[in-house]
């Protein structure tokens, strides 16, 4: 069980104005915002993950990872997160894909992946979130 107050979460999400308002959902949700990592594209997501897989400590316990963004989507994050950072974890971390769609095969695709661990419908609300973090984060 991790106290949610030292919950190291990464949100991966295009939309600045999303990324605000996560931000303050975050908080009301109980979660430290000084353990919060926003990136607006999955590439530099990537990047951060790739330079801390030695020093596990600040490595995200939580990734919240939209699907629809430019250039890299979730999906192409994921690809790389599979093949180039899960195999060298040593540690737990839950991925959670936000999306706006409602198509059913992007739920579907989304559990495709053994990473992904839920899925939420946009918009994120603190009720939602603090669902998540007990489902995932409480014994």
């Amino acid at each position: 069980m991790i106290d949610k107050k030292s919950l190291k979460v990464m949100l991966v999400d295009d939309d600045n104005i999303s990324s605000f308002i996560y931000r303050k959902i975050i908080e009301m949700a109980g979660l430290d915002t000084g353990h919060l990592k926003t990136f607006l594209k999955g590439e530099e997501a990537l990047a951060y993950l790739n330079e801390n897989l030695l020093d596990q400590e600040d490595f995200p316990d939580f990734i919240l990872l939209d699907i629809n963004m430019p250039v890299m989507d979730g999906w192409g994050f994921l690809d790389v997160y599979s093949a180039e950072i899960a195999p060298k974890l040593n540690k737990r971390v839950v991925i959670c894909m936000l999306s706006s769609s409602v198509n059913v095969k992007d739920k579907e695709r989304a559990f495709e992946y053994t990473e992904v661990n839920d899925y939420a419908n946009k918009p994120l609300t603190s009720a939602e979130l603090d669902k998540l973090v007990q489902k995932h984060f409480t014994d």
